[in-house]
C-alpha cells in the first residue's frame, strides 16, 4: 500500500471500524482489495509506536526472505494464472519482490494469452446490476456455498482451446503456442465447479453440442451426481447464454429441476452477456488445465482426453477456496466500477 491508502486505514481504524468494514471501503475507494486483518493490525501498531504509516529506512543491501520465496512458490503453483498484483494483496509482499522471485529465484516466465470479450454499451449496467445482486445473495443467502459454475471449452490435439483468460507463470512455454494445425482433432468439454467440488470433465461425443446433447448431459451425467452428493434440492446451477443452454427443453428441465435456483439466459436470475471474467472456469479453470495439458506435445484425442482428467484431478479444495473468493473479489470489483472489465493481468 502507498501512503495515501496506509493513513486512509488507519485513519477509518481509529474511528471504530471494524477490519471487515475498511476492507470494503478501501475497495470502494481504491478500487482494489483491501489489506487483511493482521495487516491492518500492523499498520496500526506502526502507526502508535512510530507515529508514522511508512516503514522505517533500513542499512545494507535488501535481501529476500526464504519464507517469501516459499509462499510465492506455494502460492503460483497452486495458481499459476494469479496477477502480481493478487498476489501482492494476498500474500502482503510487495509486487516487486514476487516478480524478482517469480524471475530471478524460481526461473519462471510470464506466457500471456488474454482475449477480452467486446462490452456493448448496454453490457456495463447490466453487468454491474447482476455483480450488485449476487453480493446480495452472497451476504444474505451464503450463495457461494450453494452455486455451482459451469461451463465447455473445446481442445485441440494441436494446442488450441477456445476459453483462456490468463498469463501463465511457468519454468517452460506451454506446447500450445507454439504450432497450429487446421482442422486438427478436439474435444468438447464440459465442467462444473462448486465451492468444495469439481464435477467432470464430461467428453460430448458430438462435434457440435446442441440443446438436446446438452441436455442429455445435465440429466445423464450431473444429475445423479447431485443426487448422489445430496445437494439436488440445494444447489443453485450457472450457466452462460451459449446457444445449447438457451434451448427450450433445457430451460424447461431447469425449471423443473431447479425452480428459481438456476441463474443463466432466460431464467428468473440471467446471466450478464459476454461476461468470461467472471466466472471461475474462465478466469481461472481454462488457463490451469491449459498449462498442465499442453506441456507436451499431443498426438491424438486418447491422450489429449487422459491429459485432461489428469488437470482436473490436480485441481485441490485449497484451489477452490482460493478461487471462489477471487470469485467473489471480482463481483465486487465489477459492481464497484460500474460493470467494466475486471483486470485479469
Amino acid at each position: 500500500m502507498n501512503k495515501e491508502e496506509r493513513l486512509h486505514v488507519v485513519t477509518l481504524r481509529i474511528q471504530g471500524n471494524k477490519c471487515n468494514v475498511i476492507r470494503q471501503k478501501f475497495q470502494r475507494r481504491f478500487h482494489k482489495p483491501g489489506p487483511t486483518d493482521k495487516a491492518i493490525r500492523e499498520l496500526l501498531r506502526k502507526f502508535y509506536a512510530t507515529g508514522s504509516v511508512l516503514d522505517a529506512k533500513r542499512s545494507g543491501r535488501p535481501s529476500t526472505p526464504d519464507q517469501s520465496v516459499e509462499l510465492t512458490r506455494e502460492l503460483f503453483e497452486e495458481e499459476p494464472g494469479m496477477s502480481l498484483r493478487r498476489a501482492s494483496d494476498r500474500l502482503q509482499i510487495p509486487r516487486a519482490t514476487i516478480h524478482k522471485i517469480l524471475k530471478t529465484t524460481l526461473r519462471k516466465k510470464a506466457y500471456h494469452i488474454q482475449v477480452l470479450h467486446d462490452l456493448h454499451e448496454e453490457d456495463y449496467p447490466t453487468r454491474a446490476a447482476m455483480c450488485a445482486e449476487l453480493i446480495d445473495q452472497i451476504e444474505q443467502e451464503g450463495l457461494m456455498d450453494h452455486i455451482l459454475f459451469s461451463d465447455e471449452a473445446t481442445f485441440h490435439t494441436c494446442g488450441k482451446v477456445n476459453r483462456h483468460n490468463c498469463r501463465i507463470w511457468a519454468t517452460e512455454k506451454p506446447q500450445e503456442f507454439v504450432t497450429w494445425e487446421r482442422d486438427s482433432p478436439k474435444l468438447n468439454v464440459w465442467l462444473g465447479m462448486t465451492k468444495s467440488q469439481v464435477y467432470g470433465p464430461y467428453f460430448f461425443n458430438e462435434k457440435t453440442v446442441t440443446g438436446i446433447v446438452y441436455l442429455d448431459m445435465l440429466q445423464q451425467f450431473l444429475e445423479p451426481q447431485l443426487i448422489q452428493d445430496g445437494i439436488i434440492h440445494d444447489v443453485v446451477f450457472q450457466q452462460d447464454g451459449a446457444p445449447c443452454h438457451y434451448a427450450n427443453i433445457v430451460k424447461d428441465y431447469l425449471n423443473d429441476r431447479f425452480p428459481n435456483r438456476w441463474i443463466g439466459r432466460g431464467g428468473n436470475r440471467p446471466w450478464a452477456p459476454r461476461s468470461p471474467d467472471l466466472t471461475p472456469l474462465d478466469f481461472f479453470a481454462w488457463g490451469f488445465i491449459k498449462s498442465k495439458v499442453y506441456q507436451n506435445k499431443i498426438n491424438d484425442l486418447v491422450v489429449l482426453k487422459a491429459r485432461i482428467r489428469q488437470a482436473v484431478a490436480a485441481i485441490t479444495p485449497r484451489m477452490l477456496e482460493n478461487v471462489f473468493r477471487e470469485t467473489v473479489t471480482r463481483f465486487e470489483l465489477c459492481r464497484d466500477t460500474d460493470g467494466a472489465h475486471v483486470e485479469t493481468h
